[in-house]
């Protein structure tokens, strides 16, 4: 019986300095676009939401047992009593460790990974339907659609789609996932029409990816839960 231990020396990369670069630069792009839209005939009742999120994954080596921070912003659609919309972009993190999950091989490959954490960038419409709308509180829920990039890394900051070893020969994958995610939020406006929002999430990715690990692992999708508080900016009178 062969054993073999595989060694990975931590060596500089930059690759999370640049990823974070490139969803600011979409994140500005896409925030300066939403900025623009309420002058475009949508005048009564618009806001500008921005806020920060927990995030928490579920996959083979996590089971919503960690969260970690993220920045969300977008546009709020409020003129109707029971159907608006809404865009959103944000970006953020998951991460993830299971010092238990392994495969067992003679030869030591494939050697999946066990600590996982994954950049994502994300931008959504949604469409909201209000339980209650009254003048100062809006109970909705709310269903959208979207697309997320991801990029998962291991503890050492390097990203894991590069590293085959991790996975079954010739086992490749996109870090384009589209989402379809679902929550349900409360929005407490004051008189001066500044709000106040809690939504709680799923993005019900159609990913098996977010933590490098598909066909070693569980079958079905990985996913991920979102909960925000946001502010929010009348736009329009």
């Amino acid at each position: 019986m062969e054993f073999k231990i595989i060694s990975r020396k931590q060596k500089p990369d930059f690759t999370g300095f640049c990823f974070i670069l490139q969803s600011m630069k979409v994140f500005i792009g896409i925030l300066c676009v939403l900025l623009a839209l309420p002058s475009f005939g949508q005048k009564k009742e618009s806001y500008f939401q921005v806020g920060v999120s927990a995030n928490s994954y579920k996959g083979e080596i996590g089971n919503y047992d960690s969260w970690s921070p993220g920045i969300q912003a977008g546009i709020l659609f409020n003129k109707k009593k029971r159907l608006n919309g809404a865009l959103n972009i944000g970006f953020g993190s998951l991460s993830s460790e299971d010092q238990t999950f392994g495969f067992q091989s003679n030869t030591g490959t494939p050697a999946p990974n066990n600590f996982v954490k994954t950049n994502f960038l994300f931008f959504n419409y949604d469409l909201h339907i209000n339980i209650i709308k009254k003048e100062q509180l809006i109970l909705y829920l709310s269903q959208g659609i979207g697309f997320m990039r991801f990029t998962p890394k291991d503890e050492f900051d390097e990203v894991l789609e590069s590293q085959e070893d991790t996975r079954n020969e010739g086992e490749t994958y996109r870090n384009l996932s589209f989402i379809l995610p679902t929550s349900i939020g409360i929005i407490y406006f004051t008189k001066r029409k500044l709000g106040f929002s809690f939504q709680a999430g799923i993005f019900n990715t159609n990913t098996d990816y977010l933590d490098n690990i598909s066909e070693l692992g569980d079958s079905g999708n990985d996913n991920a839960l979102n909960l925000r508080l946001a502010l929010l900016i009348p736009l329009s009178d």
